[in-house]
């Protein structure tokens, strides 16, 4: 008596098989491709020196006769002011608010990702964002605000290239001196100028906690445009801070 064939699969286990191998396909095809253009990216990356310099712009200074500065107009940079000499409150209060996960993601944050799409499906809008530190400072540095997919996808590859190239200390002292906080304030040193009269150098928990709350929208939450909306974001970051363990209660 002749063996029996197998029966045959039904036809959904075989569209289901057939689906996985294209998608497992298509993913490592995804991930080489992605690894070129990083690779890419991180040759043509200028140099830390290079990336320190300030944006185009010059503030205009209108002096006394004695030398002194009456007044200033334009975008104002402030000292650069380098990774150990950033006070440690500024630099937590930066990560909490921004970039949890800074010290340990390649410069995307995959469950930032996943957190972000869930919360922005449930509330029906873009409520939450998911671009690290790293991201933020490429955008800034390299690219414009435009909110397209190409530009994103771009966003993702320097972020990860200059992770690759650079420490992430490098990046953090880069993102904090370059950033803008409103008001022509493009880093730390220059906001803290700007808001409270004295060098970033040095830097309560409370000033911190509004200078790190400004990167979110600097016009809204500004200290010289609405006071309460800064204490409130302000509040929001030192929550934030002592729920990361940056502070004590």
């Amino acid at each position: 008596m002749p063996p029996k064939r197998p029966a045959p699969r039904p036809k959904k286990s075989r569209w289901f098989v057939s689906l996985l191998k294209w998608g497992l396909v298509a993913g490592l095809a995804g991930v080489i491709a992605l690894s070129v253009a990083v690779a890419l990216a991180y040759r043509d990356l200028p140099s830390f020196d290079d990336m320190k310099r300030s944006p185009n712009g010059q503030p205009v200074e209108i002096r006394g006769d004695d030398g002194t500065v009456l007044a200033s107009f334009g975008p104002s940079y402030g000292e650069w002011l380098s990774y150990p000499e950033i006070p440690a409150t500024m630099k937590n209060a930066m990560i909490a608010v921004e970039d949890r996960r800074y010290w340990y993601h390649p410069g995307i944050d995959p469950i930032g990702i996943v957190r972000s799409f869930v919360v922005n499906a449930m509330r029906g809008n873009k409520a939450q964002g998911a671009s690290t530190i790293t991201q933020q400072l490429a955008r800034n540095l390299f690219l414009t605000a435009s909110k397209d997919y190409t530009r994103k996808l771009r966003e993702v590859v320097l972020a990860m290239a200059l992770e690759r190239k650079y420490s992430k200390e490098a990046i953090l002292e880069l993102y904090l001196n370059r950033v803008y906080f409103g008001g022509g304030a493009y880093g730390i040193d220059a906001a803290a100028r700007k808001f409270y009269g004295h060098s970033a150098r040095r830097m309560s928990v409370e000033e911190a906690a509004i200078i790190a709350g400004l990167v979110k929208a600097p016009s809204r939450f500004s200290p010289s445009a609405d006071a309460e909306a800064a204490r409130k974001r302000a509040a929001t970051v030192i929550a934030v801070m002592g729920d990361a363990g940056s502070i004590t209660e």
